[in-house]
């Protein structure tokens, strides 16, 4: 399991060059799978972790505890034992193994709910966890506005890659989990480029998002794309900043992530290969001479164990599985 010990430094942006499909818009990623853990939530967790104890509500000593499916907590337990805290993970049954492995080796707690209850059940135990645990806090990344906050600072090396070729970026597309990372970025890019169109991508199985704007009713399935599809419309995601919603499903992403490994060579996990795939079928809309951005979030590494893209216990518990 790569260790990538470090701080957390600007990505590399991008441009996809044996993906890029002739006549499409051109399409450019941000790495933050490069980042230390692996993953994007180093960027939020460094910057959350700061501004709390600038505002003097965490301290170390006190235990620090989040939900997650892994990047989160493999990103809060590294930077929080760095900073002498102890940490608690609230977990969803069913994710992977080297997302527990990589937690556990932070030397974070990690407690398990579900797979039925998935993140509500998870974000429900957490807070009773705090209320029976004194010296604790809950940082709660899907609600405390600190997670969209520290994404602006991504947006911010977006427009400076994006100067650096000359180029202004007419389209940014994104799959939401808890609305962070959309939400960071869009605010830094709509003011810095007024005509840019930004669309928010869900799985479709769980859609609460695209429901919502459709007038349709909502309901949570099982998926396979861990870390999206949170079962409902994240507070974190500041919807005035979605222009348009579209849809992917599990096998969309885990296809175009091994079309990135073995044709770009950027060894990337699924929600990355689901960005993607949502980029390259808008870029196909596109004159060529436009440009979309997306993210890449973590590493493929992640999901060796499920490399077909099931989870534990996936074909035998259908619905249960997240």
């Amino acid at each position: 399991m790569p260790s990538h010990q470090g701080p957390v430094k600007p990505t590399e942006l991008h441009e996809l060059t044996h993906l890029a499909e002739p006549g499409a818009a051109r399409i450019f990623a941000k790495c933050e799978f490069m980042n230390p853990t692996g993953s994007h939530k180093d960027r939020v967790f460094s910057y959350m972790l700061d501004e709390l104890e600038k505002e003097g509500r965490i301290s170390p000593g006190m235990t620090l505890v989040e939900c997650s499916t892994g990047n989160g907590g493999a990103a809060l337990s590294r930077v929080g034992r760095d900073r002498g805290y102890k940490i608690a993970i609230i977990m969803p049954a069913g994710m992977t193994e080297e997302r527990r492995k990589q937690i556990e080796t932070f030397g974070a707690t990690i407690i398990e709910t579900s797979q039925d209850g998935f993140l509500l059940e998870s974000e429900d135990t957490a807070r009773q966890y705090v209320a029976d645990h004194p010296g604790s806090h809950f940082l709660d990344q899907s609600t405390n506005e600190l997670n969209w906050r520290s994404w602006r600072s991504c947006g911010h090396e977006i427009v400076a890659g994006m100067k650096e070729r000359g180029l202004v970026p007419d389209h940014f597309i994104c799959s939401v989990g808890t609305g962070g990372t959309f939400t960071g970025i869009a605010d830094v890019l709509k003011a810095e480029y007024p005509d840019i169109v930004t669309t928010a991508v869900e799985v479709d199985r769980s859609a609460a998002l695209y429901a919502k704007r459709k007038g349709l009713p909502f309901e949570h399935h099982a998926h396979n794309m861990m870390g999206l599809g949170p079962g409902k419309v994240p507070s974190n995601l500041r919807e005035e900043l979605v222009d348009e919603v579209e849809l992917i499903t599990g096998d969309d992403g885990w296809t175009t992530m091994k079309r990135l490994i073995a044709e770009e060579g950027l060894f990337t996990g699924p929600t990355a290969g689901g960005n993607i795939f949502a980029a390259q079928r808008l870029a196909r809309t596109l004159p060529p001479e436009q440009v979309v951005v997306t993210v890449l979030f973590d590493a493929a590494w992640k999901y060796f164990s499920i490399w077909d893209g099931k989870y534990r216990d996936y074909e035998n518990a259908g619905e249960r599985t997240q």
